[in-house]
């Protein structure tokens, strides 16, 4: 009797923590995927798709956003070059309770359409980011574990992490590229310092790794303190292929134009 009982309180114990690492793992991710957002932002972004050779394309754009009323983040992605690409549009606008909008500009057909959940895992505007990528997930779209508690990393570039190691299942694989997710969240800013993504069908496999390889407290015009990644990468594990993206001239909580979010600018490249 004395062995049943203390077998029983041996699982309930196992049990217990396991609940109480899952709520840690699901806080973590909350934290990471909620970070302060400024009311309005706006910057330089310069994409480097980077063949295996070494052989670059790069692909500069310009970035908006703003948080709205209902404290949700609308972005814009304004694609300067190269030929091919240029003025190529994206508008994303988070929403609360159901999938988020998303709709693409194409100048060669000169049409405004919206990117269906089925496309979102596709390469956005051919570089190794998908459109999924480009956006926050929210935390309640995945289940999450904590692997490890305290792990060291160093991501390309030599940047060093501490970091939680946590693995992400999503609730729904049909919207997703990817079986689950390994993600690295460092300690001192919640970032993830680093992602694995691993493959459909073959769940051991990595397919692609994100790092964030710098990033910066930065101080709005209206004073308040931001963190934000300046450089991260994408590489794909499969085809060798890799996306670098720097972010140049953030400028935070300065004056911005609604007409920005509108399928008006999409089209026309004005916001008035």
């Amino acid at each position: 009797m004395k062995i049943l009982k203390k077998l029983a309180l041996a699982s309930l114990a196992l049990a217990l923590g396991t609940a109480v690492f899952a709520d840690e793992a699901y806080d973590i991710v909350q934290k990471s995927s909620t970070l302060k957002a400024p009311d309005t932002s706006t910057a330089t972004m310069m994409l480097y798709n980077i063949e295996k050779s070494g052989q670059t394309e790069e692909m500069p754009m310009k970035q908006y956003g703003r948080t709205n009323k209902q404290g949700l983040i609308d972005t814009v992605f304004d694609i300067r070059g190269p030929a091919g690409k240029k003025d190529t549009r994206v508008l994303q606008m988070e929403r609360s309770k159901r999938e988020d909008d998303r709709w693409i500009y194409m100048p060669k057909l000169k049409q405004v359409r919206r990117i269906p959940m089925g496309e979102r895992y596709k390469q956005f505007v051919g570089c190794e980011f998908t459109y999924n990528d480009m956006a926050v997930r929210h935390v309640d779209d995945d289940k999450h574990e904590m692997l490890e508690k305290d792990v060291s990393i160093t991501v390309p570039g030599g940047k060093k992490y501490q970091c939680w190691k946590i693995k992400s299942i999503p609730l729904k694989k049909s919207e997703v590229e990817y079986s689950y997710r390994i993600q690295y969240i460092d300690k001192e800013t919640y970032l993830p310092a680093k992602v694995e993504y691993f493959d459909k069908k073959n769940q051991n496999q990595i397919m692609k790794t994100y790092t964030t390889e710098d990033w910066i407290y930065l101080t709005s015009k209206t004073g308040k303190k931001y963190t934000m990644r300046m450089k991260a990468r994408m590489a794909n594990n499969k085809t060798g292929r890799e996306t670098v993206l720097e972010i140049k001239e953030p400028i935070m909580d300065g004056p911005m134009s609604d007409a920005y979010f509108t399928q008006q600018y999409l089209s026309s490249g004005k916001a008035k």
